[in-house]
């Protein structure tokens, strides 16, 4: 789940949030502002979901998601949260998303004009 820090003050998350997972550094353990970080990396998904800091972050707006590079609004980035880690893995893992979208087209559930799949 990758998450950027909206407000202008560092967001507390968890202890175990790591800016680099190889490097221990005095800011381990919040979102500082403006930054947008991979909590995937260090939080494993119980860690994710059951995170008060995180599901309190998110729904107050200091947190927004970023999917593919791009940065949700709040709204749509508290419907995702709220969806559960199931959803999540549906927008945030590569393989599941594509998996997903194969199997849309495959079924007919989705029409894709000139796609190219392969």
């Amino acid at each position: 789940m990758i998450v950027k820090n909206t407000t202008a003050s560092n967001i507390s998350i968890n202890k175990s949030v790591q800016i680099d997972v190889n490097t221990p550094n005095v800011n381990d353990g919040y979102v500082l502002p403006s930054q947008i970080l991979d909590l995937s990396k260090s939080l494993n998904m119980l860690d994710l979901s059951t995170s008060q800091e995180l599901e309190n972050s998110i729904l107050s707006g200091d947190l927004i998601l970023v999917v593919d590079g791009v940065e949700i609004d709040t709204i749509d980035s508290i419907r995702i949260y709220e969806s559960g880690s199931v959803q999540w893995a549906k927008i945030f893992n590569p393989i599941v998303s594509q998996d997903n979208l194969f199997e849309g087209i495959a079924s007919g559930f989705i029409y894709a004009k000139n796609c190219l799949i392969g």
